[in-house]
C-alpha cells in the first residue's frame, strides 16, 4: 500500500488498493484538504524562506506520528470491519510560543478537558501527541467542530485519521483475540497473543507503519507553508485483509440476547448447516481487547473452544455406538423404575419412565436406557464411534504447509476433549455407565457439540469448522482462499451409516415433540435436538452445566446451534432450552433478509 503525495494520475492508479482498506481512503482524503489548504501537495522551496539545503538541513527537523500500524485488518463474511476503524482525532504539536493560551478555554472545550490541564500539557511537550479522551482512548472531533478547532491554533493542531483496532469495551468475540505488547521488547510493535491475532501473526504483521509528518524549525516551530506529508510503506500488498465465516450483525445480535437473558458463563455457537461455517461464536463473560492481562485467562479465554462435562447431550453418542455396534435396535424395549439398581445411578424422573424404547428414551433424556446401553458397550465402542462423530478431537479447519506455516488452524487452543481419562479403568462397568449418561470424564466443547449436529445433518460426515475463508492483498489480489472441507478422520476411524444418523435425528425431532424440548413448540421455526444436564463442582460446590444443542428449520436445516450455560444453581431450570430457543427465532429474522456477499461463499 503506497500514499500519493502528489499527482492525480497516481490517484487514479492506486483507487482500487483505497476502496480495499477504509483507513488508506480515508489518509487519501486527508492529503487532499492539506493540498487545499496549502494550495500544493507538495513542498517548495519557497516554504524554507530561501535558505540553501545546506542551512535547512540543519535549521528543520520532521517531527510526526504513527496512525496506523500496517497490522492486516479482519471483515466479516460480508466484508464488514473487524478491526480498523478510524476516528478523526487531534494530533498536538509543540507550541513554543505559547499562542494556544489566547483560546484556552476554548480548545479545552473542544478537546473535552479543562484548561489549566490542557495548557499545562501543551507547554511540556517535546514532540507531537494524539489526543485522547478521559477513558484512553483516540478523541473524535465530531464534523461540526472541525473548522472551529483548526482555526483556534493553526499549524499546532492538526486532524488525522487514527487507525483505532478495537473499541474499548467489553465484548463477546474472544476467537478474534488481541495484541499483547512484550515487556521484552519495548517500543516494538504489538503482537497477536491470542484468537486470530495469534494464529495469524506471521501473516498479519504487515511491513511498517504509516505516518504523517510535518517539518519544524530548529525550536519546533512549525514551517508555515509547509503541509503535513504522509508516508507508508510502498509494498502494493500490505496490509492483508483477512475476511471471516463471521455474520456481523448476527454475532452483535446474540451478544444483546445473552445479555439480556443474563448469562454469565457460558457460550453460543452458531454453524452453517451446510458446510460447518463458523457464523456466530460467543463466549460469556465478555473481554475488552483494549485491556486484557494475558496472564489472568478467566475473560478472554473462548469458552466455545473449551472442554466441559456435557451431560445428556452424550446420549447421542451412546445411542449411536449401541446402534452402530448391534447391542440395541431403535425399538427395543426397556424399563425404567426411576433407579437402576446399582453404581448408585437413579433417573432424573424418580416415579421412572416406565416401558419405553431407545428412540424414546432419548427423547425423554432417560438415566436408565443409556445406564443399560453403557454396561453392554466396550470402552473401544464408544470411543470410536465419539472419534467419528468429531468428540475427542480438534475439528476446527486446518492445512499443513501453508502460507509457510508448518500447521495453519485458525482457532485459537481448541481442546479436543476426551471420553475416559488417562487414569481410568474404562472397562470397569460403573465407569461405563456413567460416561454412557456424559459424565465422569467425558468433556466437549460447544464447538464439537454444534459440529455434532452438523454430522448427523450430513448422514455422518464430519465437517471441519470453517473460521477464516479469505485472505487478500490490498491492491485486491488474493494471497488464499480457504475453501470448506471435511474433518480429517483419524487412522481406522470409519463414518456411522447413515441409517443411524436418521434415527438419530427422529429422536431429536422427538425431543422437541413431546420430550425435554417441549417448551420450543410454537417457535419460528419446527425445531430438532438434545438437552443436557452435567453435575460439576466450582470452589468445591455444586453447580450445572446446562446444555442444549439441535438445529432447524427441521424440513430443510439451515443453522447448527450449541447453547450452554455453565455453573448454573444446582435445582435452576434449564436455561440453555429457553435460550436456545430466541437464537432459533432470533436466526428465522435474519433469514428472512436478503444478504449480498462480497464474495461467493467457498
Amino acid at each position: 500500500m503506497r500514499v500519493p503525495r502528489r499527482g492525480s494520475s497516481f490517484i487514479r492508479k492506486r483507487r482500487i488498493a483505497y476502496m480495499a482498506v477504509g483507513i488508506t481512503a480515508l489518509l487519501l482524503l486527508l492529503l487532499l484538504r492539506l493540498a487545499w489548504i496549502q494550495g500544493t501537495a507538495g513542498i517548495h522551496m519557497s516554504a524554507y524562506g530561501g535558505h540553501s539545503l545546506k542551512e535547512m538541513s540543519v535549521r528543520q527537523r520532521q517531527e510526526g506520528i504513527a496512525i496506523d500500524s500496517g497490522r492486516g485488518q479482519f471483515t466479516d463474511r460480508y466484508g464488514r470491519p473487524l478491526t480498523g476503524s478510524v476516528a478523526w482525532t487531534p494530533v498536538l504539536f509543540p507550541d513554543v510560543d505559547g499562542k494556544t493560551a489566547l483560546h484556552g478555554e476554548q480548545l479545552a472545550k473542544l478537546l473535552r478537558t479543562n484548561k489549566n490541564e490542557l495548557l499545562s500539557r501543551w507547554k511540556r511537550l517535546q514532540s507531537p501527541l494524539l489526543w485522547r479522551d478521559g477513558r484512553g482512548e483516540p478523541l473524535h472531533i465530531k464534523p461540526d467542530e472541525v473548522d472551529q478547532l483548526l482555526s483556534l491554533a493553526p499549524s499546532l493542531v492538526e486532524l488525522v485519521p487514527y487507525s483505532i483496532r478495537y473499541n474499548n469495551v467489553p465484548n463477546d468475540k474472544q476467537w478474534l483475540g488481541f495484541l499483547y505488547e512484550r515487556p521484552d521488547r519495548p517500543g516494538q510493535l504489538p503482537i497477536g497473543a491470542a484468537g486470530l491475532e495469534r494464529t495469524l501473526e506471521p501473516l498479519l504483521s504487515g511491513v511498517g507503519e504509516t505516518f504523517v509528518s510535518r517539518f519544524v524549525d530548529a525550536q519546533r516551530r512549525p514551517l508555515a507553508h509547509a503541509p503535513l506529508r504522509v508516508s507508508a510503506p510502498s509494498n502494493d500488498h500490505y496490509p492483508l485483509q483477512v475476511q471471516t465465516t463471521i455474520d456481523l450483525p448476527l454475532q452483535q445480535q446474540l451478544e444483546k440476547l445473552t445479555e439480556t437473558n443474563h448469562l454469565a458463563e457460558g457460550a453460543v455457537v452458531v454453524l452453517d448447516a451446510g458446510n460447518a461455517d463458523v457464523l456466530a461464536m460467543v463466549s460469556r463473560p465478555f473481554y475488552n481487547p483494549g485491556r486484557v492481562d494475558p496472564q489472568q485467562t478467566t475473560g478472554w479465554s473462548n469458552r466455545a473452544l473449551k472442554a466441559v462435562t456435557p451431560g445428556s447431550i452424550f446420549k447421542l453418542v451412546t445411542a449411536a455406538a449401541a446402534l452402530e455396534s448391534g447391542v440395541a435396535q431403535p425399538k427395543e424395549q426397556f424399563h425404567c423404575h426411576g433407579t437402576y439398581g446399582k453404581y448408585g445411578l437413579a433417573c432424573w424422573k424418580k416415579e421412572g419412565h416406565g416401558t419405553l424404547n431407545l428412540e424414546e428414551g432419548l427423547a425423554v433424556s432417560c438415566n436408565i436406557v443409556f445406564a443399560h446401553l453403557g454396561e453392554r458397550l466396550s470402552p473401544a465402542q464408544i470411543e470410536a464411534t465419539a472419534s467419528a462423530l468429531g468428540l475427542s478431537r480438534t475439528v476446527g479447519w486446518q492445512e499443513r504447509n501453508l502460507a509457510g506455516m508448518a500447521q495453519f488452524s485458525p482457532l485459537d487452543h481448541e481442546e479436543k476433549g476426551a471420553i475416559f481419562g488417562s487414569h481410568t479403568h474404562a472397562t470397569d462397568p460403573g465407569v461405563r455407565v456413567q460416561t454412557a449418561i456424559g459424565q465422569r470424564d467425558v468433556l466437549v466443547t460447544p464447538l464439537q457439540a454444534a459440529n455434532l449436529i452438523v454430522t448427523l445433518l450430513h448422514n455422518g460426515q464430519v465437517h471441519a469448522p470453517r473460521l477464516v475463508k479469505h485472505i487478500g492483498y490490498a491492491d485486491g489480489g488474493t494471497l488464499l482462499d480457504l475453501p470448506a472441507h471435511a474433518s480429517p478422520s483419524p487412522e481406522g476411524s470409519h463414518p456411522i451409516h447413515a441409517s443411524t444418523a436418521r434415527t438419530l435425528r427422529e429422536a431429536m425431532e422427538k425431543v422437541v415433540a413431546h420430550g425435554t424440548g417441549a417448551s420450543l413448540r410454537g417457535k419460528s421455526w419446527h425445531l430438532a435436538g438434545k438437552s443436557g444436564t452435567a453435575q460439576a463442582l466450582k470452589d468445591g460446590q455444586p453447580v450445572n452445566h446446562q446444555w442444549f444443542i439441535g438445529y432447524g428449520p427441521v424440513e430443510h436445516p439451515r443453522y447448527a446451534v450449541a447453547v450452554l450455560v455453565q455453573n448454573a444453581p444446582q435445582h435452576s431450570a434449564n436455561q440453555a432450552t429457553a435460550l436456545f430457543g430466541q437464537v432459533m427465532d432470533l436466526l428465522a429474522q435474519f433469514s428472512s433478509v436478503p444478504r449480498e456477499a462480497t464474495r461467493s461463499s467457498s
